[in-house]
């Protein structure tokens, strides 16, 4: 119920902007729904249970953070994470949430936030500490709101991969963009 909760509030947080694929209206989070999770499931099963501190999530302009209490299990580094191994600081509560479905293995759930943010202009982060573990979800968007060119380059590849052809002009409906932009955005693309 707790981690419920906490997901429906922090989604409550994570507004939605939107593009066009003709009339088709396209959301774009602010975060990605799957990073958020992750991010939650790991705090929640990965903490040290010997402190009786809370977890903390941090919701900022540009960013959000979830602390948990407790760095990384001894001999494990983030190297170690990011290529997927695991050692979970609390198996039974590992355990109980595989079996209802809530994570499918060990060890996935860093990849999986990382690769929801496979192109995207800002990666998330980690930053273990000897008494916390704080993993930060960046926005899609700048600080001023404006969506970055990595971030519409990578839109309008999707929309080729969609439709198998793009013009200038579907550029400029899909991405609110006036015409010089998505004549840059092309031209970029086609340099590249």
């Amino acid at each position: 119920k707790q981690m419920d909760d906490a997901y429906e509030y922090v989604s409550l947080n994570n507004n939605q902007n939107s593009t066009f694929d003709g009339l088709k209206r396209i959301d774009h989070p602010d975060y990605p729904y799957e990073a958020i999770r992750e991010a939650l499931l790991n705090a929640v099963i990965h903490r040290d249970y010997d402190y009786s501190g809370s977890i903390i999530i941090n919701i900022y302009e540009d960013r959000m953070g979830f602390v948990s209490i407790g760095g990384l299990v001894k001999g494990i580094t983030v190297i170690d994470i990011m290529n997927g191994v695991s050692q979970p600081r609390n198996p039974i509560i590992a355990d109980v949430f595989y079996h209802l479905e809530l994570i499918e293995s060990y060890g996935t759930g860093i990849r999986k936030i990382f690769e929801s943010y496979s192109g995207a202009p800002r990666k998330p982060e980690i930053h273990p500490a000897p008494a916390s573990f704080v993993i930060t979800l960046p926005k899609f968007t700048a600080h001023t709101g404006a969506v970055s060119h990595e971030y519409q380059k990578h839109e309008i590849l999707r929309l080729i991969t969609a439709n198998g052809e793009i013009s200038r002009k579907d550029v400029e409906l899909n991405l609110s963009v006036p015409k010089h932009i998505a004549v840059k955005l092309l031209n970029k693309l086609l340099e590249e």
